[in-house]
């Protein structure tokens, strides 16, 4: 069924059994850009589609724009246990569960990192069944600011074990998206892997860092201008620098200035929330990382102290190791940094 067909059935009998990526029947939390005909397209880690409906099984229509990722998605029914569907690049309609016959709410969140390309849903379908009101999200909203460990690169490893079929990312596993469960809040991971506040991993400037990337819908897109109004969070977290310092120590004029520049940004957009600005739990006792470590705690320390403003702290964070094969922080690791941090956000949100 082309996005077309299943646009003309809205308003005829099957318009209950069918709805595009933007009807009222679909709640998205995350950024996203609304097209004109009705779907929705999507970049950044953890952005969840709520939808409720009655019937046995749900597919949807979407649209993968990446022929060398592989991309995931994670399907919960009724608050049960996760899984993951795989999608193919290019246009596809992708059978998402079956269960039994009944009223089911469902939450689909997109698994994979900003870089690993853009998923544009175009409907749901409830074959011989309907869709009903959606679930209402909550009114508290958090927001995370950060690069591949935000993103959630390696959260899928475990302790123990294998990892999940070989795809590692995982948005939904990230610390961030965790603590929004823990605390019942909205989340939005504006987060892209590699990226820093003046430079990526490899050194290069001219690119989408987070002073960029955080004014868009879609982080490589510049005419997807996010407008902040959208979603005013109650907290946000950044956890920034890693990349930054892969290359050797940054200049700290520059460094500091941006990093200030986007605390400034974000106090304009949201101007009531608390601001933590997060260690790299990445650095650990290996080579140079505890000068990097200890420098880019002191950058943060004059952040908050340029800023002169109460609301904007310096959280420290440990180092968590990952596995000798990947170096960024696991499954069990993001849920240890999550219990670490999150009281600090529930504390605010309180107030």
């Amino acid at each position: 069924m082309t996005l077309t067909t299943l646009i003309a059935a809205i308003g005829s009998e099957a318009a209950a059994s069918v709805v595009t990526a933007v009807s009222p029947l679909v709640v998205i939390e995350g950024r996203y850009v609304a097209n004109e005909d009705g779907s929705a397209s999507m970049g950044y880690p953890g952005v969840t589609l709520h939808v409720k409906f009655r019937g046995e099984a749900l597919k949807m229509n979407l649209e993968v724009f990446d022929e060398e990722q592989d991309l995931f998605l994670d399907i919960r029914v009724d608050g049960g246990k996760y899984e993951w569907v795989a999608l193919e690049p290019g246009q596809q309609c992708i059978p998402l569960l079956e269960v039994e016959s009944g009223e089911h709410v469902v939450e689909i969140i997109r698994r994979n990192e900003t870089w690993q390309g853009l998923i544009r849903v175009e409907s749901l379908e409830a074959p011989e069944g309907e869709f009903l009101e959606p679930p209402t999200l909550p009114e508290k909203k958090l927001m995370f600011i950060g690069d591949s460990i935000t993103c959630g690169d390696a959260a899928d490893i475990r302790k123990e074990g294998p990892t999940s079929e070989g795809f590692t990312h995982n948005g939904r596993v990230s610390y961030g998206y965790q603590i929004s469960r823990m605390l019942g809040t909205q989340c939005h991971l504006i987060s892209y892997g590699g990226r820093g506040v003046i430079r990526d991993w490899q050194g290069n400037r001219a690119t989408n860092n987070a002073p960029q990337f955080y004014e868009r819908t879609l982080a490589d897109d510049e005419k997807t201008v996010w407008n902040h109004r959208d979603y005013v969070p109650d907290a946000i977290g950044i956890c920034l620098g890693t990349n930054d310092f892969s290359r050797g120590i940054p200049d700290q004029n520059e460094f500091v200035n941006a990093y200030v520049e986007l605390v400034q940004k974000l106090m304009r957009d949201a101007p009531k929330a608390p601001i933590f600005l997060i260690d790299s739990p990445m650095f650990g006792p290996k080579e140079n990382d505890p000068v990097k470590r200890a420098v880019l705690s002191t950058y943060i320390e004059q952040v908050v102290e340029f800023v002169g403003n109460e609301r904007v702290l310096h959280l420290e964070l440990g180092h968590y190791p990952g596995r000798p094969e990947n170096a960024h922080p696991v499954a069990h690791e993001h849920t240890e940094i999550a219990k670490v941090l999150a009281p600090y956000f529930e504390a605010v949100l309180e107030q």
